[in-house]
Parts: structure tokens; sequence; C-alpha cells
């Protein structure tokens, strides 16, 4: 369940191979709509599918495609950090406030593996019509592109923790801002976060 730079470099990084007969931006677009329940407050089973196989994936539309790609994606990165759970436990908290820290962090040591970062936030100033079927209000669709064009524009950095205050309550957004400041410099934890993106191909054809 990685926030949107990882979901949006893990596309990249398999989009020639597995999905370039599919427009880039409709696809990119889909890989990180999922999330959008959150702040629209919509039920995880609308944005969100189980036993996805990458043939079936190619085969629906550049966004759909996209859209179920993230939950491929969010199970690969479940599998990735389970297998460093023991390790991970050791170090850092085991709760759901270190979670959302280790999503952030993520994003922002990955975040110089892409030079292509101005146009991809260039590509949130469109909303495409297949965005509509999911029963969104236009307003929360509207405010979720100009977030994200905004996050990707630059590293991410402790502040983008305000997006948070959308769905989250206070009181863990403040106990996630000071995790952020103990832990960024672990180097462990980091280690680990940086190296998703060099196994990622590896998970894909394991999945």
């Amino acid at each position: 369940m990685p926030w949107p730079v990882t979901h949006i470099l893990t596309a990249e990084k398999v989009f020639t191979e597995h999905f370039s007969h599919l427009d880039h931006q409709a696809f990119i677009l889909g890989t990180c709509f999922p999330d959008i329940r959150y702040p629209a407050k919509i039920e995880r089973k609308r944005t969100h599918f189980k036993h996805l196989k990458l043939s079936d994936i190619q085969s629906q539309s550049a966004f759909q495609a996209g859209v179920l790609f993230h939950s491929m994606t969010d199970g690969m990165w479940n599998g990735y950090m389970q297998s460093h759970a023991e390790t991970l436990n050791s170090i850092v908290p085991h709760n759901h406030a270190m979670l959302h820290v280790m999503k952030i962090l993520q994003d922002g040591l990955l975040y110089e593996r892409s030079p292509n970062w101005g146009q991809i936030a260039n590509y949130f100033e469109v909303i495409l019509p297949e965005e509509h079927d999911f029963g969104v209000d236009p307003g929360m669709l509207k405010l979720w592109h100009t977030m994200l064009a905004k996050y990707l524009r630059k590293p991410p950095h402790l502040g983008d923790l305000k997006m948070l205050k959308l769905s989250l309550p206070g009181d863990l957004i403040d106990t996630i801002n000071d995790y952020y400041q103990t832990y960024q410099d672990n180097a462990s934890l980091n280690h680990i976060l940086n190296n998703f993106y060099d196994v990622i191909e590896v998970i894909l054809i394991k999945a």
C-alpha cells in the first residue's frame, strides 16, 4: 500500500515491457486513482481488487489497467514488506502510524529515480471520463488531481503529511510526524525501502 511516487515508479518500471500498447497518461492516472477512496470515503472494494493476473490487466483500457495494476502493486509491496518483517519489527514500531511513515519516506527516497516528474505532474491536469464512473464527487476529483500534481512536482517532505488531514485523525497525524523525524535517517529502514524499487521486476514475475 505505497504512496503515489512509489506506485508511479513501479508502473513506469514495467510499462515498456508489459503495457506499452496502452496510453501512458491514462495508465499512470489509473494507477494512482484507487487511493482516492481515503479522502472520498468510499469502500475499498470499489477501487481495490484481488486475485489479479497480469494478462487480465493487459487487456483492459489504459485507465482501468492502471486501476488494477495499483492493486497488484499493493500486493507486491505488502509481500515485500512482510518478507522483511523480522528486521522491520526490530528497528521501528509495529503500528499503523509507522506504516504511513514508511510510505512517505519511501516516496522521498525513490523520487530521484525518475527525471520526468514535471511531465507526470502535468498528467493530473486532466480528469478522465472513466474517473466519474466510481461515484466520486466532481469536486473531490478536482481536489485529488490538484493535490497529486502539487505533491509530484517536488521531492516529498515532512510537510506533505498535511494531505493526511483529509482522511486521518489529528492525533494519529501527530504521531506520524514524530515518527517521521525519528526514523527518517535510519539506514536499515532506508535500505529496505530503497531496495523495493530494485526488485520490482523479480517480484512481478513471481506474482
